[in-house]
């Protein structure tokens, strides 16, 4: 069958369909979606510092290209992580508020 649906959540049955549906979208556009590069946040020293501090909060030690890639391979944003001279908006968002 074929299709130009894009997405098709259904939330109907939630206690909370509108929360829960909105959600669920920013979910599939952090595993889905794009960022352009110049979107992207550069990493500087004090970048850097915050995100081994927050992957080593978590249990991803080590060298921070490797953690980092660990981590957002475990969380399915491998996607969008290439080394860690810049990194995705979005990936930075969702490692902030684990």
């Amino acid at each position: 069958k074929l299709s130009d649906t894009a997405v098709d959540l259904r939330v109907e049955d939630h206690q909370r369909p509108i929360e829960e549906l909105q959600r669920i979208y920013r979910l599939h556009q952090a595993i889905f979606g794009e960022t352009p590069r110049d979107r992207w946040v550069q990493v500087d020293d004090a970048l850097a510092q915050e995100l081994r501090e927050r992957l080593v909060r978590l249990g991803y030690e080590g060298e921070l290209g490797e953690a980092f890639l660990r981590w957002a391979g475990n969380e399915n944003l491998e996607e969008r992580v290439d080394g860690i001279v810049a990194v995705d908006p979005v990936v930075l968002e969702e490692l902030r508020s684990r």
